[in-house]
């Protein structure tokens, strides 16, 4: 077919639509005239759904891909890495070691840290100084009252 042949038949069902749409009444001319902006919006929706998920799809089977090839290379760079130590005689880097061993020592300093129990805030340095030094301090978010039983008993016994 040639392109007047394809307008030809195009103008045949434009006048078919326009002489259907004029014989209408004028309630049925605005049901077809909202009706095929509903349509149109409706295959517009579709279509970007459609684009969305094959989107969705390309994006999801690329990440599995890369990381499918990443654990791949990193088995390979594990197994080139123990070939190496096997043929090296040595057992494993020692940077890992001195990682492994900076990881042990756990500072004692950082466990006597205390929390409010009614609002979960740390308490701050002034607050801990306190304590140790009376045994009583206020939280300085929510203002309750802390106690050491431990600090209390011998200010208890000098009272009574």
């Amino acid at each position: 077919m040639d392109m007047k042949n394809i307008f030809d038949s195009i103008n045949i069902w434009y006048n078919k639509f326009i002489e259907w749409y004029l014989v209408q009444p004028i309630y049925g001319q605005i049901f077809a005239i909202i009706g095929n902006f509903v349509l149109l919006a409706l295959a517009v929706i579709l279509i970007y759904y459609i684009i969305k998920g094959i989107a969705y799809l390309v994006f999801y089977i690329i990440k599995g891909v890369y990381y499918l090839l990443k654990g791949i290379g990193f088995g390979f760079f594990k197994l080139f890495e123990g070939f190496y130590n096997l043929v090296s005689g040595k057992r494993k880097s020692q940077a890992k070691e001195d990682i492994e061993t900076d990881e042990k020592h756990i500072n004692t300093n950082e466990l006597n840290v205390f929390y409010c129990s009614e609002c979960g805030r740390r308490f701050t340095k002034k607050m801990n100084h306190q304590l140790a030094a009376n045994g009583i301090a206020f939280c300085v978010n929510c203002g309750k009252q802390f106690r050491l039983i431990n600090a209390l008993d011998p200010i208890i016994s000098t009272y009574t």
